[in-house]
């Protein structure tokens, strides 16, 4: 039962479970205890590893309008941003069954690069020869990995500024290829994830280099282990980082699917970032239920009593899932 009175003191809702299988099959409810109170705060993490696209930074247009901004306005390309809504997805997704993980290992493509030109080729149906066609690709390209492009959430700098004062090492865990180094350079983030001058960054780690993308438990194993040689033991030869060194790693995301779900299946930590209160987690809706979050209580039910509003609260759902509707918050459950 979750007790219906608060200290004065800010608490925090979480669950505790002994169950040795939790980690293996953590969405079962059979897995579950019971949801208390308390005030402790969670251990300082081995490490937080951040996903980028809708956590960290955003479109300051939506992409379709800003393909349509510089073809029209640069370039006099008569595509309407109706057209190019409704057919980039198509050809992104065409272009992804094609040619996976952006053409790496494609004889077709040297580079990350060539995969978009590919894809805005295929997009505006332009004449691969053509000199302006070829201008339109490269200003795009050139132009989504800029300031021009994206927006960082000004929730992002106090945080990692303030776990990076904690002595908290933070790492990038990303579907992204190359092009994410130039977009966290030019939006000035790149510093806080341990890159050199030379664009060597040991805490970025993308999809693209690796060959795993989210969801896949590989990917977060391949993030875990690199930390755990790292940190704990340089000389390890296992394949998996041990258990114990899991479940004190964390993952923040968006995605309810890649990042919160995938994380906690590999054996992580994760932590849902959900700024516009849009999931399941702040509506009447009791769909996760089915995975064990809510036990038997209603979303509303574990968001503070004490708020007028129900939209203003973090969800601590078990001791490996947090909900969060800012990244600040993050200051305070690690504080």
């Amino acid at each position: 039962m979750i007790r219906s009175s608060f200290a004065a003191r800010r608490q925090f809702i979480r669950m505790v479970s002994t169950k040795s299988n939790l980690i293996s099959r953590p969405f079962d409810i059979e897995n579950t205890q019971i949801i208390r109170e308390t005030v402790n705060k969670f251990p300082r993490p081995n490490f937080i590893s951040f996903d980028l696209f809708g956590t960290l930074y955003d479109p300051k247009k939506s992409v379709p309008e800003q393909y349509y901004d510089i073809a029209h306005h640069e370039f006099g390309i008569d595509k309407s941003i109706e057209e190019i809504n409704a057919e980039f997805p198509i050809v992104y997704d065409e272009m992804m069954k094609q040619y996976p993980n952006y053409g790496k290992g494609f004889d077709k493509f040297d580079n990350c690069d060539q995969w978009w030109l590919e894809l805005i080729i295929r997009l505006f149906k332009l004449d691969r020869h053509d000199e302006k066609a070829l201008a339109l690709c490269h200003r795009l390209i050139h132009h989504f990995t800029t300031d021009e492009a994206y927006f960082v959430y000004d929730d992002v700098i106090p945080t990692l500024q303030g776990l990076e004062e904690r002595g908290i090492k933070l790492v990038v865990g990303s579907n992204s290829d190359l092009r994410a180094l130039t977009i966290l350079e030019s939006l000035k983030l790149k510093k806080y994830f341990h890159c050199s001058e030379h664009f060597h960054c040991s805490g970025i780690f993308l999809s693209y280099s690796s060959g795993d993308a989210k969801p896949t438990k590989e990917f977060f194993d391949r993030i875990a282990l690199t930390e755990y040689k790292a940190q704990i033991n340089e000389h390890f030869r296992g394949k998996h980082a041990p258990g114990q060194f899991l479940a004190n790693c964390w993952h923040v995301g968006d995605s309810y699917s890649n990042d919160f779900i995938g994380a906690v299946r590999a054996g992580w930590n994760g932590i849902l970032i959900d700024r516009n209160y849009s999931s399941d987690f702040f509506s009447k809706v009791k769909k996760p239920q089915n995975e064990g979050c809510f036990l038997d209580a209603k979303p509303e039910d574990l968001i503070d009593k004490d708020k007028k509003k129900k939209n203003k609260d973090m969800i601590i759902l078990a001791n490996n899932r947090v909900v969060i509707t800012k990244l600040t918050q993050l200051l305070d459950l690690f504080g």
